[in-house]
């Protein structure tokens, strides 16, 4: 099991997972049918320009991937 900083979906979380995981933000992107540049926009810092909050769907979506990979 990964051990995120902070419980549920933040930036740091994202970021974290991804890392963890050996996952690209482009791979991230194809597993989840987004593109990178939405990936991009979810793990900037939400106090920073440029960032998107993820959907919980797919934020449940990807922790299942990697759960299972």
């Amino acid at each position: 099991m990964i051990a995120l900083p902070e419980p549920g979906y933040t930036p740091a979380n994202l970021r974290s997972l991804l890392s963890s995981a050996g996952i690209t933000q482009r791979s991230a992107g194809q597993l989840l049918g987004v593109t990178t540049r939405t990936v991009a926009g979810w793990v900037v810092p939400v106090d920073e320009r440029g960032h998107h909050d993820m959907p919980l769907r797919l934020w449940l979506q990807l922790i299942q991937t990697v759960a299972t990979m």
